[in-house]
């Protein structure tokens, strides 16, 4: 009974790391719980077996939780389902993208950074975006999600952030800007800009739509300095529409009633 109890004490800190960690080797996680090797392999292996973590990519030994654990919670949204799906397409898709790509969604009256690939991409950029909130009138990012959002659901947006004094928001208090954005962004399917509001990063970002609904946003962002915002869209929008179709195929299958 005590040996069980202290495996399942073991497993349970392993899920505990890998929630704060996000994504981990078994190597980093056997360092940072000070357990032997082939324990957290075990863990693991049947962490696996009932679905509660996976592999990020078939040919990497890195692990992260799935929607399985976030159901454990009874607390499980449609956000937390968005993310734990997009997450791993974008995580499949680091080679083709080079630079650091991630997943939004939408709160309050910004776009909230959920995860980010950045410190495992090819090329990293040093963002550190993950919990960054994101303005909506002054980035791809929030005009992705606007341009896509139920009509009455934009117009509370809108008028929301007419009220603020911000001055990112100012724009807010122009119809025809705000028109004028969410046609083009509509028309084109994405909205891209060559510099976004740190970093001096260029960024194009997508919508992601199921059962009618956004869900959020996946975007790349990209050094300004190194690539024109023509390459950089011509090179990265047909990856990242390959990935916003597999995302959306992956939602449209989830078993729940949203």
């Amino acid at each position: 009974m005590t040996a069980s109890l202290r495996t399942l004490d073991r497993g349970l800190n392993v899920l505990g790391y890998l929630n704060k960690a996000r994504f981990a080797a078994p190597q980093h996680i056997a360092k940072a719980l000070a357990l032997p090797l082939p324990t957290v392999y075990r863990i693991i292996e049947t962490l696996a077996h009932g679905g509660f973590v996976e592999r990020v990519s078939p040919d990497e030994n890195v692990y992260r939780l799935t929607i399985a654990v976030r159901r454990l919670s009874g607390g499980m949204t449609c956000e937390s389902v968005f993310v734990s799906v997009a997450t791993p397409v974008l995580f499949g898709r680091r080679e083709q993208l080079k630079w650091p790509s991630a997943v939004s969604t939408f709160e309050a009256d910004s776009m909230v950074v959920r995860e980010s690939t950045d410190r495992f991409s090819p090329q990293p950029i040093g963002l550190r975006a993950v919990g960054r909130w994101i303005p909506m009138l002054s980035t791809p990012l929030g005009w992705a999600y606007l341009a896509f959002s139920p009509d009455e659901q934009r117009r509370e947006i809108v008028a929301h952030l007419r009220r603020s004094p911000a001055p990112e928001n100012r724009v807010a208090r122009d119809p025809h800007h705000i028109t004028h954005m969410v046609r083009t962004v509509q028309a084109d399917g994405y909205c891209a800009s060559d510099e976004i509001s740190y970093k001096r990063c260029g960024s194009i970002a997508l919508p992601v739509l199921s059962r009618g609904r956004v869900f959020g946003c996946i975007s790349t962002a990209w050094p300004s300095s190194l690539i024109a915002e023509d390459a950089a869209i011509a090179r990265l929008l047909p990856v990242l529409r390959e990935a916003k179709a597999e995302i959306e195929q992956q939602l449209e299958s989830v078993a729940i009633d949203w």
